[in-house]
């Protein structure tokens, strides 16, 4: 069944509505056929209608335009991806001086460095940004062994993008403009917030704290220099980041015939690299730099992101020349992009995304004990405790500033689904609720030394 645009269109507006999102973009590929629709608004406070050609925030997506940077650079051989970090940035350092001298450039590609991911500093908008974060992360805490765990790592990203330069001979912002935006015709992606004022713009839009049922503009619009290479960097409309795709579809050769990657990094970079541990949010496996997936039988591949009031999603059936990108300016657009990929995918190749597993009838946990305990990461810790019927709950302790202000987050249920040592979790902050999974990587059956949730790793304590 072909998609027309005004049936996109359509579905577009009704989901919008339906989920309360000021504005979206929508980008659909098929075949060679990229089709642009749009609904909404830019911003709530001057209702300007949101246009295909917008600029919007897509986030975490931008760390694939980094992974080819970096595979770039190894298809020049001027990076081994099996070579320690340190061998190209002797300035590299963590707490865990194992982890310092062994963590390579792979394990930064598919989040496996095992060391803490989530620091957002601002170090400047000087072009000495990122070794300057470089200096703010060197007391990192490691979390589980290298290449043991994949946990989600930001900071592993900025550590790329500084590896980018050092081996590159350029600022980062440079390298993604002259090797990636440029060379794609990507006219619809900048990389500075000056560069995005001749353009038109969305604004990300979060919880009004003194009516938290209603949005307000976000106050800060874009993350900082120091935290590019995660996603930051890259402004860009939903068209331009599935015409950035293209290039790993095309096996590494641009729109006019340019090869800017040999297919065979390209064919490795969508090979498994590591196992998640939950297969619900994001995917089944990672790869070098793309979530690796199945919707039904279907290959996929794909991006989430997330920046300050705006939630994108990327999703691509490499073998089929099909996929699509989302780009929202709400903070979390989890429940719409489900509904949106699950008609899509139906509509197209029949099949539709994984579910999260059922609730169980009864919520008691037999043995409490295998759970309780208190579970962290640098500035979170999660403390799960047994409630008086017998039940799982969870409270949330935020001690890191650049996290920002958060609701309380005491006593949420841990609801039993039909999965080993595994619960859903429904956070006041999200819109739809994430599974919980509790598990220790030496040996399954043992008590957990972990609770992964949201995509990170929590350590037992």
């Amino acid at each position: 069944m072909s998609l027309t645009q005004p049936d996109l269109e359509k579905l577009l507006v009704e989901l919008i509505d339906k989920h309360q999102v000021p504005g979206a973009q929508l980008a659909v590929l098929d075949g060679d056929t990229i089709t642009e629709v749009a609904a909404g608004v830019l911003s709530i406070r001057t209702g300007c209608p949101v246009r295909t050609d917008a600029l919007f925030l897509p986030g975490s997506i931008g760390k694939l335009y980094t992974a080819t940077l970096v595979l770039m650079l190894a298809d020049e051989g001027k990076v081994d991806l099996d070579r320690p970090v340190k061998t190209y940035l002797p300035d590299f350092e963590v707490r865990d001086v194992h982890a310092r001298d062994t963590v390579t450039v792979r394990d930064l590609l598919r989040h496996s460095s095992g060391f803490d991911g989530d620091v957002f500093i601002d170090t400047g908008r000087g072009d000495d940004a990122l070794p300057r974060y470089l200096d703010e992360i060197r007391d990192l805490p490691q979390i589980a062994e290298p290449g043991r765990i994949w946990s989600y790592s930001n900071s592993g990203y900025s550590i790329l993008g500084r590896l980018v330069e050092v081996v590159g001979g350029t600022v980062f912002e440079t390298a993604l403009r002259e090797r990636l935006l440029d060379p794609l015709g990507l006219q619809s992606s900048v990389v500075f917030a000056e560069e995005v004022i001749g353009h038109p713009n969305s604004v990300g839009h979060v919880p009004n704290p003194e009516d938290p049922d209603s949005l307000m503009v976000s106050p800060q619009w874009g993350l900082y220099r120091s935290c590019g290479p995660m996603g930051a960097s890259l402004v860009a409309s939903a068209g331009d980041v599935i015409r950035f795709a293209k290039l790993h579809l095309d096996g590494g050769v641009a729109a006019d015939g340019t090869r800017l990657l040999s297919a065979e990094l390209v064919a490795a970079a969508q090979v498994p690299q590591i196992d998640l541990v939950d297969d619900t949010v994001l995917g089944e496996s990672w790869g070098l730099g793309w979530i690796l997936d199945h919707v039904g039988d279907v290959r996929v591949i794909g991006h989430d992101g997330n920046s300050l009031g705006q939630n994108a999603f990327m999703r691509i059936a490499p073998e089929e020349r099909f996929g699509f990108c989302l780009q929202t300016n709400v903070e979390s657009a989890l429940t719409m992009y489900r509904e949106l990929a699950d008609w899509l995918f139906e509509q197209r190749l029949g099949a539709t995304l994984r579910k999260d597993p059922e609730p169980l009838d009864s919520q008691v946990v037999a043995d409490p004990s295998r759970y309780v305990g208190t579970y962290s990461r640098e500035g979170v810790a999660l403390e799960v405790a047994a409630a008086d019927d017998g039940s799982l709950v969870a409270s949330f302790m935020i001690t890191r500033e650049e996290l920002g202000d958060m609701p309380p987050m005491n006593d949420l249920p841990l609801v039993r689904v039909e999965r080993d040592d595994s619960f859903l979790l429904d956070l006041p902050i999200a819109d739809a609720a994430l599974l919980a999974v509790f598990f220790n990587p030496v040996d399954e059956s043992a008590a957990p030394t972990y609770l992964h949730f949201g995509g990170r790793a929590h350590k037992r304590v």
